[in-house]
């Protein structure tokens, strides 16, 4: 395979490559003090679902969320266990979206990954005795969570348009200089 004459050919011929840079990232930038909500793992998924294969897609996501809090200390269970689901699924969900890379779809991605992880990731309150287990319990643990949720959004859209654009950056770049040599 001839890696410089294809665009992300690195990707697909080293995947575990790129899943440990994704790991290694994920961890990186989620060590970082952040405010609650404003997270780079929806993007660590993105780039998982759009960039490696499928079987693949969930794997720096649970890395990631695991050496963290082995870093920095476990916490509940059950909310663990949900927290760590609604990652992953929130992962899966952005994978049909970015079959093809978009503004379109990369925003689509972000909402719809985000909006899997707050519905998921809200029932851990309700489960855990913080709300009521009534219709007023869930609605009222749902509309406090909407905060989270454009946090979210906004933070899927904000890692996703840098990192997304600084691949396509690299890309054009790659292919730019290919045609200059190619045409020399």
């Amino acid at each position: 395979m001839n890696l410089s004459a294809k665009p992300y050919a690195f990707v697909f011929a080293y995947p575990w490559a790129a899943l440990v840079a994704l790991t290694v990232f994920g961890i990186v930038t989620h060590l970082i003090p952040h405010d609650m909500g404003i997270s780079t793992v929806g993007v660590v998924g993105m780039l998982a679902a759009a960039y490696l294969p499928r079987k693949l897609t969930i794997l720096p996501v649970l890395l990631t969320l695991v050496i963290v809090d082995a870093i920095n200390g476990f916490y509940a269970l059950v909310a663990l266990s949900f927290v760590y689901l609604a990652h992953m699924l929130a992962a899966l969900s952005a994978s049909p979206i970015l079959k093809s890379i978009q503004l379109k779809t990369l925003c689509g991605a972000s909402i719809v990954s985000a909006f899997v992880f707050y519905l998921v990731s809200n029932i851990t309150p309700m489960v855990m005795g913080y709300y009521p287990t009534t219709i007023e319990g869930w609605v009222t643990c749902y509309l406090n969570g909407l905060p989270f949720l454009f946090k979210g959004i906004l933070a899927n859209l904000t890692f996703g348009a840098v990192l997304f654009g600084a691949i396509h950056f690299v890309r054009e770049s790659h292919a730019y200089r290919i045609a200059l040599t190619q045409r020399n």
